[in-house]
């Protein structure tokens, strides 16, 4: 069962970024799984441990393309990261301390991100990843 449904308007038309946004939102329904199952701390841990890694590979990987073609608002979508990286090591330290809250937190956190730095921040780069912005 996925928790986040996948929508079309999620897709930011470039391939590879929609395709990293896909395995996100499987490691978070992985993650979900584990806390919902009440797995066990290190598997709640592991889980979180993959999202997080892979989001930074993400976030990276977004970052280099985005500085490839001079993306005008590149700093401010660093920041946005910056942001996400920094409130999401806060929910990891809650997890790692055995805070009740602290993963179902960090789900709707996640959960509420995905979609919303999607929307908002991502698909705004997509023209200029594909050439279709002028210059």
């Amino acid at each position: 069962m996925t928790v986040i449904n996948w929508r079309d308007s999620y897709n930011t038309g470039v391939a590879q970024f929609d395709r990293e946004h896909h395995k996100i939102v499987e490691l978070i329904d992985v993650m979900f799984a584990a806390i919902r199952d009440k797995s066990g701390k290190e598997v709640v841990e592991k889980a979180c441990n993959e999202v997080l890694s892979y989001t930074g590979y993400h976030f990276e990987n977004e970052e280099k393309a985005m500085q490839s073609v001079n993306y005008p608002d590149l700093k401010e979508h660093i920041d946005e990261h910056n942001r996400l990286k920094a409130e999401a090591l806060q929910f990891q330290m809650k997890i790692n301390a055995d805070s009740p809250e602290g993963t179902t937190e960090f789900y709707r956190f996640l959960r509420e991100w995905l979609v919303e730095h999607i929307q908002e921040c991502d698909k705004k780069y997509g023209p200029y990843l594909n050439g279709a912005a002028e210059s």
